[in-house]
């Protein structure tokens, strides 16, 4: 799957019920959770999140040695990806 393939897989798969299931769809897609992607294809998909908040998203636990939890990761990125931006 090609990059812009990927992009468009999560625009049309959104809303997702959560960040974590958007994050978990991109890490089956590209076989493994990695900062850099998260930050690279969620930007490209969801362009309204803005790059700050998604450097904040690279603490969550799954793709660092961060300890952001799964909620604190949908809180921050959730309103996002349900099209309402806080």
């Amino acid at each position: 799957m090609t990059d812009d393939e990927l992009i468009e897989t999560l625009k049309e798969a959104a809303p997702f019920e959560s960040a974590v299931d958007a994050a978990e769809l991109l890490a089956r897609i590209r076989g493994s959770h990695s900062q850099s992607a998260l930050a690279m294809y969620f930007k490209r998909a969801f362009p309204a999140i803005p790059l700050r908040v998604l450097l904040e998203a690279g603490a969550w636990h799954k793709v660092s040695n961060g300890r952001m939890t799964d909620d604190e990761f949908n809180n921050l990125l959730g309103p996002w990806l349900h099209g309402v931006s806080p």
